[in-house]
């Protein structure tokens, strides 16, 4: 039996916490309709809310609830909150399951059927399968390959197809007799072997299991009666298909919630719609993130024509601004958007400025974030964070100052790396947080990591030194020539007055204070707040934001269609919903004709053309 929330429910709850909930709000919290949340609505309050006094009530104690997200910073955004509750921290524990829908598929359903087949799962792990495959590749297979721009040996991979499992062949449509097919299948014939998997290929078992095992249906939906799924709009084809094949059903308790206008990550060989997006769903329109007017320019991206409300009464407009650049000035843009948020944002506002845009790969014929930063390095991307060196990763620790535990995860996955590049086998980030947890040495190796995150990373001497410490306390010491090229001294990125400052980080000194803005992709800052927001044109066959200007401007409404402009639409709402006060755009001067900086200026935006006078 579900425990039924009332609005008496929710107005002790309010008392309790301070929190408010309107009537949207409260019907998504007593119903299990679908909900699409807007950027800034407060999805996470929402669901833990609901969560927690499901949990008040929650009577069951072989069944319980099942949250799932896409990612684990959705994942941990909700625990942390259900972590400071009593009743919350009741659903972090049996019989209860919060993890993302990787895990879930992992514990639930491919594991089990791998274990009842023989199967030896040693690696899911994307970055190794693709080593793996590099490694072994033959030069007639690397060559075949590159004559296919499409084909990737990341696809190299099995799939469940008619009740039985295919390797998938990248480059090739059916068997092959040729050496380079012969190759390839040799390779996946070996990793399977060696029990290293994509994670992908998880999901072919867990479609195998609910095949041959319907009885592991009942299983699930007898564990878990109730399951909420967050970020619904991210997951992919086969996600959808399986989670709702096990819990969307008559009599059952189910509900997602997420944005489909910020459906940015699912595609690829599976770039199709899920049976979330394709819906007209209850909406959550009313921001707490933005002032009215972000909320005014944002609306024109919104792919499914919501009008977004901001929760702030006063509107304060700022001056949002598009920048006409060309290929000599594009580098100017930073410095210009940096003038403009030192003479407008709020000396007390702690969000951060971020630059951002859709490509940030190198690319020979392209434009990407380098043409406007040429320091921007992808590896070093907030939620792409993979450095060359493992001082990067103390170096992250330092710029955290929210929460200590954070800081220990980033280099516990340094540490790992160490283990890894030594020769070990792959080591989970639990695992070893175990593994040091239970150590003789515990003390000194997590006495030496607080050591070192509170030392001078800009000596390289004192860094040689306490990095050989941490080696020996870890018993990797032995291993030090294996490590040399990670653990070496790198420094920073120097600017004029002798501060350091981190990479994809531009700093100028506007009105004597410091403005930092942060460059990065825009699926690396999904879900963030900024303060400040500078969308930068780049390229993926178009240009992004000359295929979405008279939307930007004003002056279309009509969804989008075709291949490439609802995608540029969804990355770039994404984009224009972070900031906080002001949004800037730059634009090629190419692209955006005189007649449509009249138009911009009318409906709500400041032009700037740094090409002028140069």
């Amino acid at each position: 039996m579900i425990p039924s929330i009332t609005d008496i429910h929710i107005d002790e709850l309010q008392a309790k916490t301070g929190l408010t909930f309107d009537q949207e709000r409260r019907k998504a919290i007593k119903e299990f309709n679908d909900i699409q949340a807007c950027p800034g609505s407060g999805k996470t309050t929402l669901i833990a809310a609901k969560l927690i006094l499901l949990a008040k009530s929650w009577k069951q104690n072989t069944s319980g609830i099942c949250v799932l997200s896409h990612t684990n910073v959705a994942k941990n955004e909700i625990v942390s909150r259900l972590e400071s509750d009593e009743y919350g921290r009741k659903l972090l524990s049996y019989p209860h399951f919060i993890g993302t829908i990787q895990e879930f598929v992992n514990r639930f359903l491919a594991l089990p059927f791998c274990r009842s087949k023989s199967i030896e799962i040693k690696r899911i792990d994307d970055e190794v399968c693709f080593n793996y495959i590099d490694s072994k590749l033959s030069w007639k297979a690397r060559r075949y390959l590159d004559g296919k721009p499409k084909a990737s040996i990341s696809n190299l991979q099995i799939r469940y197809v008619n009740g039985g499992f295919k390797i998938v062949v990248p480059g090739f449509k059916k068997t092959s007799t040729s050496d380079s097919y012969k190759n390839l299948y040799s390779i996946k014939k070996a990793m399977m072997k060696d029990g290293v998997f994509f994670y992908r290929e998880m999901f072919e078992y867990a479609k195998a299991y609910l095949d041959i095992n319907p009885n592991v249906i009942r299983s699930i939906r007898s564990r878990f009666p109730l399951a909420l799924v967050d970020e619904m709009q991210d997951t992919s084809f086969v996600q959808d298909e399986i989670i709702n094949k096990i819990f969307s059903y008559e009599g059952g308790a189910f509900q997602r919630l997420g944005d489909s206008d910020q459906a940015i990550f699912s595609g690829g060989e599976e770039d199709s719609s899920n049976s979330y997006n394709d819906l007209q769903l209850q909406i959550i329109n009313t921001s707490h993130r933005f002032n009215p007017s972000v909320a005014n320019l944002a609306s024109r991206l919104s792919t499914n024509k919501v009008k977004l409300i901001s929760s702030q009464l006063v509107n304060n407009a700022q001056p949002h601004t598009i920048y006409i650049v060309d290929e000599q000035n594009r580098p100017r843009v930073l410095s210009a958007f940096a003038q403009l948020c030192g003479n407008n944002l709020p000396l007390d506002e702690k969000h951060p400025i971020k630059a951002v845009g859709g490509i940030g790969k190198t690319k020979p014929e392209g434009l990407t974030i380098k043409h406007y930063f040429s320091n921007f390095d992808k590896s070093n991307s907030s939620k792409n964070f993979k450095p060359d060196k493992m001082i990067e990763y103390f170096r992250k620790t330092q710029k955290i100052t929210t929460c200590n535990s954070d800081g220990y995860k980033i280099v516990l996955d340094g540490i790992r790396r160490l283990f890894s590049i030594a020769g070990f086998e792959y080591i989970p980030l639990s695992q070893l947080k175990g593994m040091i947890k239970d150590s003789p040495k515990c003390n000194e190796i997590n006495q030496k990591i607080i050591g070192i995150q509170s030392s001078d990373l800009n000596d390289s001497q004192g860094w040689g030194h306490n990095i050989k410490e941490l080696l020996t306390v870890l018993g990797l010491l032995d291993k030090y020539a294996l490590l040399t090229e990670f653990i070496s001294y790198v420094a920073p990125i120097a600017i004029a007055d002798n501060e350091f400052v981190p990479v994809n980080m531009f700093v100028e000194r506007v009105n004597g204070r410091n403005i930092s803005i942060v460059v990065d992709t825009i699926h690396a800052v999904k879900g963030e707040t900024h303060s400040a927001t500078l969308l930068l044109e780049t390229k993926f066959h178009e240009y992004d934001v000359h295929q979405m200007l008279d939307y930007i401007i004003g002056v279309k409404s009509k969804k989008p269609t075709g291949v490439r402009k609802p995608k540029f639409m969804k990355q770039l709402y994404v984009a224009m919903t972070r900031p906080k006060h002001l949004i800037g755009i730059a634009i090629d001067k190419s692209r955006i004709p005189e007649a449509k900086r009249k138009v911009a200026i009318e409906n709500g935006w400041n032009i700037v053309d740094l090409t002028v006078g140069n």
